[in-house]
Parts: C-alpha cells; structure tokens; sequence
C-alpha cells in the first residue's frame, strides 16, 4: 500500500465523548416527549415508541457517561 494514502492515527478527543452525551440523551428525551404529548387516542404505537426510545437513549447515555468520565481521569492532568 502507498504511504500517501495510509491515514493517521486520530488522536483522542474530548468532542467525541461532549456529542455522544448529547445525542444519547437527547434520544431519551425525545422519548419522553413522545410519551408526554398525548396523541390520538386509544393509539398505544406512539407509547411503545416513546418508551423503546427513552430506554435505548438512557442506557447508552448511561455507557457513554461511564466511558466519557473514564476517559476524564485518565486525561485529568492533560
């Protein structure tokens, strides 16, 4: 393979971990809205929508915490 076209390695960056926090829990709380705001009624589609998305949004919000503060104190004197 070409030298050229061989990438770099990317460096870390605390990005990353800021934009998975937000997307993960902004997918919890649109959840939660989709619950909240009551729509047509007796249809419970939206509900189980609504709560497959808190529950995805929560848990993987809850693994990226865990991941972005361990990455935190291993960075902390950077």
């Amino acid at each position: 393979m070409d030298p050229a076209l061989q990438s770099e390695p990317r460096p870390d960056t605390p990005a990353a971990g800021n934009a998975l926090l937000w997307m993960t829990g902004s997918l919890a709380a649109f959840g939660a809205f989709v619950i909240l705001v009551p729509g047509q009624a007796g249809d419970r589609t939206w509900w189980w929508v609504g709560l497959v998305l808190i529950v995805v949004g929560a848990v993987t919000f809850g693994l990226c915490l865990r991941a972005r503060l361990a990455y935190l104190r291993e960075h902390r004197g950077d």
